[in-house]
């Protein structure tokens, strides 16, 4: 990853999606959002560690998936998990604990 952004801040990357983690999580560094999305089957429940070198600014642990809207230069990211047969927003949590209910939007410009 180390290697990756230089790269990434040269070609003005704006966000930057992965798998692996089985949950979802959302951390920004120098201007780029990161989000790690793996919850389309088995989650890991207990809480991440090393929020702070991560700089994780929310997360996750249910199945779910994202759904991206782009207009104009504003991207809006939803993590939507599905409860009682319906689609709703997943709350996700900060590292202080605070539940985070709204998408997560970003400038692209």
């Amino acid at each position: 990853m180390e290697q990756l952004l230089p790269l990434f801040r040269r070609a003005g990357v704006r966000a930057v999606f992965s798998g692996y983690e089985h949950n979802v999580q959302r951390s920004r560094v120098d201007g780029i959002d990161y989000f790690v999305t793996g919850g389309g089957g088995k989650l890991r429940t207990g809480t991440p560690d090393q929020f702070v070198k991560a700089h994780t600014q929310s997360w996750a642990a249910a199945c779910h998936f994202l759904l991206i809207n782009v207009d104009g230069n504003l991207m809006t990211v939803r993590a939507i998990e599905e409860e009682k047969g319906a689609l709703s927003d997943l709350d996700r949590t900060s590292p202080s604990g605070r539940v985070m209910k709204s998408p997560m939007q970003i400038t692209l410009s």
